[in-house]
C-alpha cells in the first residue's frame, strides 16, 4: 500500500498511539472502515460518469 506523506505520519502518530506495528495498524483500520461503510459506493447514489466526465454523485 502506498500512502502520501501527510497519511503516513497520521498513521505512524496513530501507531505509536496503539504500540502496534504499522502493518497492523493500517490493517485494523482498513477492517474497521469496511465493517463501518459496506456500502460507501451504493449503486443508489453513485454511478460513474461516462468518458467525459469523472465522477458524478446522485442527488439523493
Amino acid at each position: 500500500m502506498r500512502l502520501d506523506d501527510e497519511t503516513n505520519q497520521l498513521l505512524i502518530a496513530a501507531k505509536n498511539r496503539s504500540g502496534w506495528c504499522k502493518t497492523d495498524e493500517a490493517a485494523d483500520r482498513v477492517i474497521d472502515h469496511l465493517i463501518k461503510f459496506p456500502d460507501f459506493y451504493n449503486s443508489e447514489i453513485f454511478r460513474e460518469a461516462d468518458k467525459e466526465e469523472d465522477i458524478t454523485f446522485n442527488t439523493l
